[in-house]
């Protein structure tokens, strides 16, 4: 696999994950098929523009940060990304605690889990 084709790769398995997603629900809501997004990971395809650009869609992030190498020290993540990572990381952590443990959850911004 070339270097452009490894970037896409692994940045579309890392957004993926970010968002929760599948395969298969990353095809949902990109409009392409989980098969198409399945050869993308794997190097076996490259995206057209077009395929691109619903790839960045479905995944909320500029199209262009689908080629960056992940691996570089120097790539920022939006104030967007972020956001999503922190809150998947809450939900993670306090995702199946009892409601009477409010407080961990208002410190966070959210406010009691409704049972």
């Amino acid at each position: 696999m070339d270097y452009v084709r490894e970037c896409l790769s692994v940045n579309l398995k890392l957004r993926r994950a970010m968002m929760g997603l599948s395969q298969e629900g990353l095809a949902e809501l990109s409009g392409l098929s989980a098969g198409y997004i399945a050869n993308l990971e794997t190097g076996r395809n490259y995206p057209s523009s077009g395929s691109l650009l619903k790839l960045s869609q479905a995944l909320k992030v500029e199209h262009w940060r689908l080629l960056v190498d992940p691996e570089k020290d120097e790539i920022a993540y939006t104030r967007n990304e972020l956001s999503m990572i922190f809150e998947k990381a809450k939900d993670l952590i306090l995702g199946d605690l009892p409601a009477k443990y409010a407080a961990p959850r208002q410190l966070l911004g959210g406010g009691p889990k409704k049972d």
